[in-house]
């Protein structure tokens, strides 16, 4: 496997999800594992594409994820695919991944926007840290 320097991020976002899969190999492919699946992917486009606009063309949360979903799968060349642990499985659980989404539209939207809500609230307090001035005169 090539150094992680030389990775681009969505190439390190699918070593991620090949490793995802892998410690979930031998449970059951359930609406809780496509939930937690696609749990990643909001959190990854929330840290990493949120803030930038990019992949946010859409006022529907769910098409800026399949937007960057297919940004995502279109960095599966042969060689990353070769380098995979599981990449039959990978392929099979991002096929899997777009019924689950497509199936509950309403419910990926809400898991979205409560992820959005938790994520601007860190945002918002990182921002509001209060640091006292030390160069204000004592009142006597």
């Amino acid at each position: 496997m090539r150094n992680d320097g030389n990775l681009t991020q969505e190439e390190k976002f699918i070593l991620m999800i090949d490793k995802y899969i892998t410690q979930h190999r031998q449970k059951p492919k359930n609406n809780d594992y496509y939930r937690k699946l696609y749990v990643l992917f909001v959190g990854y486009h929330l840290k990493y594409f949120y803030v930038r606009d990019q992949y946010s063309s859409s006022c529907f949360h769910v098409d800026n994820i399949m937007q960057m979903f297919i940004g995502i799968v279109s960095h599966l060349n042969g060689r990353l695919i070769r380098e995979l642990v599981n990449s039959s499985t990978l392929l099979q659980s991002l096929n899997a991944l777009l019924n689950y989404i497509s199936q509950d539209v309403s419910g990926a939207e809400s898991i979205y926007a409560d992820l959005l809500a938790q994520y601007e609230k860190k945002r918002i307090a990182g921002a509001m840290t209060y640091t006292p001035c030390s160069g204000l005169r004592k009142r006597l």
